[in-house]
């Protein structure tokens, strides 16, 4: 018995010896253990043993009842396959029979090449297995495209296998997983195993998963991933072919990734440089400096809000760089951001004044922020609305004097607003004496401890300028808990959140109360 089936024989024919080959009926995981080549006047059933497949190498008698009989004769004497020439058709009955009766029909346009490969195939030693699958990987990676995502994809096409770049936990970086890998490692029978296993394994692994599937990885130097194939059907061509073709896939793998390294370095530093310049620049932008702003894409006219991303703890940025464009995306934000070593110097841009929606931006801001935080925890300061190149300036050192501020601002979710900015800290000011301290703890005891959650949500609600959707963000809570307790604070206090002077006082002492804690 061989590990054979007529998927790999497809696959073979096509990257060998340039044979199309087709399925018309049957299963393309059927095990083929032998071939023999025949003519048509022959009887099959005679010629052949279990486990074969047959090559008609000439064209046979027009469909009828002739062949409906030795489609069956085939089928009993075990017959794995029979292959005719691509100009030969069979009608619906006999098709039916075939399928009915478990046998296998090809169709191919070569029906000679077709046997000297699937000769070859089955009783060639596994060198001349892996020579093929080399050749084909080798002809794909010539074709690929530019990104990771395109040459796993075209390797994939072309081997039948689905190659993956994954990281330590079995999560798919790049390729198309097909949803096989999921992309939580947490969920999936095969994803925990896989995490395991290439967490323990040092270069090399070939892993029957608990699905029934096998996967063959090895770990690529740059970039600490993993190049993977997943085999198809129950294990396809040989695992040490396709463990060998690695090899070549690794290499290819490696250098894409120090080549697109060294592309956004070169990018990174670029963008870097240039908004230096924009932002020193005094009094107006130069032509040259408006040009390359062109170049790169940044349309400095407009209205800008300027966002300071600050990094809290020691993280590389660049490496998710694309996550936090796609947490503001998903906010229908469009975020411009340049790297930072310790962040991301950002901005938005609006064509036209947007008017009243600076409160949803600011809102939106937040849930972007809340979205990445389980990538990177981070302080985001935000500056005021403002016009044009000189507006983006000001806007961003607003932003960055605000986010600094809110490195050391946890109840407000580590963001500040400039637009909140004034009032913030005049009450933290006023907060610093003697007397107000313990006035303000007997007006906020029944709320219970400093950090208890009744003052947390007071104070992250006032903070928030009495939005309760961003309130339920920077608690991580759902927005009903924020109204609960909202009642529960107003019915302990005995006040009204209502009034403007009562939310004056009650911020004024939720933040004499915490920076005495």
């Amino acid at each position: 018995m061989t590990d054979i089936c007529i998927g790999d024989l497809l696959r073979w024919a096509h990257s060998t010896a340039g044979a199309t080959v087709s399925v018309v009926a049957g299963d393309a995981q059927s095990q083929i253990d032998g071939v023999r080549a025949v003519l048509a006047k022959a009887d099959f059933a005679q010629c052949a043993r279990p486990g074969d497949l047959l090559v008609v190498l000439d064209a046979p008698p027009r469909p009828g009842w002739h062949t409906d009989a030795m489609l069956r004769r085939c089928a009993d004497a075990g017959v794995a396959c029979i292959a005719f020439d691509s100009g030969y058709r069979l009608d619906s009955g006999a098709v039916a029979i075939a399928e009915r009766h478990g046998l296998g029909v090809l169709r191919t346009s070569d029906p000679w090449r077709l046997s000297i490969a699937a000769d070859r195939l089955i009783h060639a030693p596994t060198n001349a297995r892996i020579g093929a699958l080399i050749k084909t990987v080798v002809a794909a990676l010539r074709r690929a495209g530019e990104s990771l995502d395109e040459l796993l994809a075209t390797l994939s096409a072309a081997t039948g296998h689905t190659f993956l770049l994954l990281d330590d936990d079995g999560r798919a970086l790049a390729g198309d997983p097909h949803g096989l890998l999921p992309e939580d490692a947490g969920r999936g029978a095969d994803a925990a195993h896989l995490a395991g296993c290439l967490v323990r394994t040092g270069t090399l692994v070939d892993e029957r998963l608990p699905s029934g599937r096998r996967l063959v990885a090895e770990r690529v130097e740059v970039g600490e991933a993993w190049v993977a194939a997943l085999l198809s059907g129950e294990d396809g061509l040989d695992a040490g072919a396709v463990s060998v073709a690695l090899a070549v896939v690794k290499a290819a793998t490696a250098q894409r990734i120090a080549s697109l390294h060294l592309f956004h370095e070169r990018e990174a530093r670029i963008r870097a440089g240039l908004l230096t310049e924009i932002l020193d620049a005094s009094p107006g932008l130069s032509a040259d400096l408006r040009r390359r702003a062109l170049e790169v894409g940044w349309d400095l006219r407009g209205w800008h809000v300027g966002i300071r991303i600050l990094v809290r703890g020691d993280a590389p940025t660049r490496a998710h760089r694309d996550a936090l464009l796609a947490a503001f995306a998903a906010q229908a934000l469009e975020l411009t951001a340049v790297d930072q070593n310790d962040g991301w110097i950002a901005w938005i841009t609006f064509r036209r004044h947007p008017g009243q929606i600076t409160e949803q931006v600011s809102a939106a801001i937040r849930r972007a922020q809340a979205a990445f935080a389980p990538i990177l925890p981070t302080a985001v300061g935000v500056g005021k609305l403002m016009a044009g190149p000189e507006g983006l300036a000001r806007t961003i050192g607003q932003a960055a004097d605000a986010a600094k501020i809110a490195l050391n601002r946890p109840a407000s979710g580590n963001y500040v607003h400039v637009d909140r900015l004034g009032l913030a800290q005049l009450l933290l000011a006023l907060t610093h004496t003697d007397v107000f301290v313990p006035a303000a703890r007997e007006l906020l005891a029944p709320l219970g401890p400093p950090d208890g959650p009744l003052l947390n949500t007071l104070t992250a609600y006032l903070d928030a300028g009495s939005s309760q959707a961003e309130t339920a963000i920077v608690l991580g809570i759902h927005r009903n808990t924020v109204s609960l307790r909202l009642a529960r604070i107003m019915t302990l206090l005995a006040v009204d959140l209502a009034e403007p002077e009562t939310r004056l006082a009650l911020h004024l002492a939720c933040r004499a109360v915490q920076s005495a804690t």
